[in-house]
């Protein structure tokens, strides 16, 4: 639009939970700013079903709502930072049992570790080895205690109330000493003539190609690095244990499990040849196609307003690349032989990078670029999207003090989002809906099956041995991708705002359920479910519902963000 543009402000305001008197409610997030024109609906009664703008057009700046509808209907405001939760009361018979560590556990720490479980009774008083520990009014305890001596791995427990007395012995174990010379070291054995093998898939729960992957890694047992097509042929060059080492060009070479090759016959490195590509685009996505003369390894990766594919092994015979007339999301694509065996493309994009997939079609690298999704009404940010929520564990998870699993309770909250996004106008796609597992690789195809167009992974967090979780709690939101940071940093705002935790930031992690590249996705550790108190929340249908509500206004806020920045 030529001429100045006029805008208008629209500020969020979150509520925080549990509020009591005195203290002032958590900072509200960025100001989301509508363009001239934009219709901005009046309100019923002054609560919102759901939604981030309020009040009339006239250049004024509106805040989200500070009350918001709880899963059960009632009305909740945002938490007052520092405010005690509520304890229920239990007053039952003396029945001291230890959550963690289970019996007999190997504990590798040395100095000071903790305890959590119940007692059964809030009016108990309860000594570990000989120290006072804190019983809470529902019977629950979380003790930080010296780790006992090697000759007596074990912490007494001792429950008193009114007269009776009740003893356990809980045991634990000690990693065993080393004696005599270290084990021989794992050699690395190098193969006297050129083998080759075959990249087989390592995402066992995927049933389709556009699924499958195997992952590469820098190091034996490191991190996850790069995502290949399976049944690309790599040349083998190392052997030490379990793993492999395979060359992705001359200069580079990776690591994968023995379990993920089967050998290849060829005798000779064989080297790729790209030729002249061609972009396509309708109105979901772009396909950027490059033939090659066979599969090879490649990494993708993400820049402010690019995504980078690298080709090993490669050398580009690329004359011409054929551009669709309108393309809403691809404006260039250029190329550098960047050494001897490795080529460099460059789709350079009209916005930021949103999502992609890698796909191997027909004797050609396939990278499709995703349109970013389109906001039609701002005031609505959420009508027309798809969100996948993705209840965490199990399998695995944690244990609060009186049993809570972690596992039922991000289902919980689960639950307790699903009706909040589809009254927003979301299409919600759960990748759980019942107590059973569903394996870690699934819940990233679930959502990409169901078009999601970001994932929301609820977790509940813990900590290793060692650390003392009365001193580290909060809420903390993790990403991987680039374009999943401003998503991350949102829901994080929301969390914050309506569960009233520290605030643990946002954190950069190679985890799988936030490593999908066909949309946002990010993980959500809102509480600390090792800690009596926040454990006692998570059973309220309450709490859950400022989790999820958390999680509801950082979407917006994220969406209303996103529009501005898709339609400058």
């Amino acid at each position: 639009m030529s001429g100045p543009q006029r805008f208008l402000q629209l500020t969020v305001t979150l509520v925080a939970i549990g509020c009591a008197g005195g203290a002032s409610p958590a900072a509200a997030p960025p100001p989301v700013v509508l363009p001239a024109g934009a219709r901005v609906p009046a309100t019923t009664g002054g609560l919102p079903a759901s939604g981030i703008a309020f009040g009339s057009l006239a250049g004024q700046r509106v805040d989200p709502p500070n009350v918001r509808l709880a899963a059960d209907g009632r009305t909740i405001e945002p938490a007052v930072p520092g405010t005690p939760f509520a304890f229920p009361q239990v007053d039952g018979p003396l029945a001291p049992r230890v959550i963690y560590p289970r019996a007999r556990q190997v504990i590798a720490v040395r100095d000071s570790n903790f305890l959590l479980g119940s007692v059964g009774s809030g009016d108990a008083r309860l000594t570990i080895n000989g120290a006072s520990v804190t019983v809470h009014p529902n019977g629950a305890f979380l003790a930080w205690l010296p780790v006992p001596p090697r000759d007596r791995p074990r912490y007494e427990l001792v429950v008193t109330k009114n007269g009776d007395t009740v003893r356990v012995v809980h045991e634990i174990a000690f990693p065993n000493p080393t004696t005599g010379a270290p084990p021989p070291p794992v050699t690395l054995t190098v193969p006297d003539v050129p083998t080759f093998v075959e990249l087989q898939n390592s995402n066992e729960g995927a049933k389709s190609d556009t699924d499958m992957v195997t992952i590469l890694r820098p190091t034996p047992a490191g991190t996850y690095k790069w995502f290949v097509h399976p049944r690309t042929i790599v040349e083998l060059t190392g052997e030490r244990g379990d793993w492999v080492r395979v060359r992705l060009d001359a200069t580079l070479d990776a690591w994968l499990e023995r379990k993920y090759v089967k050998p290849d016959a060829r005798a000779a490195n064989v080297r790729r040849t790209a030729s002249n590509a061609r972009v396509t685009a309708n109105e979901r996505w772009t396909d950027v196609r490059i033939p090659l003369t066979e599969r090879t390894p490649f990494l993708i990766e993400e820049r402010r307003d690019a995504v980078v594919l690298t080709l090993y092994n490669t050398v580009s015979n690329i004359d011409v690349i054929n551009f669709s007339t309108d393309d809403a999301v691809v404006r260039d694509v250029t190329w550098e032989q960047a050494s001897s065996d490795r080529v460099r493309v460059t789709v350079h994009l009209r916005q930021a990078p949103y999502g992609y997939l890698s796909l191997w079609d027909r004797g050609a690298f396939v990278l499709r670029m995703r349109r970013p999704p389109v906001v039609g009404d701002i005031t609505r940010p959420l009508a027309g999207r798809v969100i996948a929520v993705d209840a965490g564990h199990p399998p695995i998870g944690s244990i609060g003090p009186t049993g809570l699993y972690e596992g039922d309770a991000t289902l919980a909250v689960a639950r307790a989002l699903q009706p909040m996004l589809e009254a927003a106008g979301a299409t919600v796609v759960m990748t759980r809906t019942a107590a059973g597992p569903v394996a870690l690789g699934d819940r990233a195809i679930i959502a990409r099956r169901g078009d999601a167009e970001v994932m929301v992974s609820i977790h509940l967090n813990a900590h290793p041995d060692g650390v003392n979780p009365s001193r580290t709690n909060g809420t903390g939101t993790y990403f991987f991708h680039h374009r999943a940071e401003p998503l991350a940093r949102a829901v994080q705002r929301g969390m914050v705002r309506w569960m009233g935790l520290r605030d643990l930031g946002v954190n950069y992690d190679n985890l799988a359920v936030v490593r999908p590249t066909w949309f946002a996705a990010i993980l959500c550790e809102g509480a600390f479910v090792i800690l009596p108190d926040q454990e006692a929340a998570l059973r309220t249908p309450e709490f859950q519902s400022r989790y999820a509500i958390g999680i509801l206004e950082g979407l917006e806020q994220y969406f209303s963000e996103l529009s501005m920045r898709s339609n400058p």
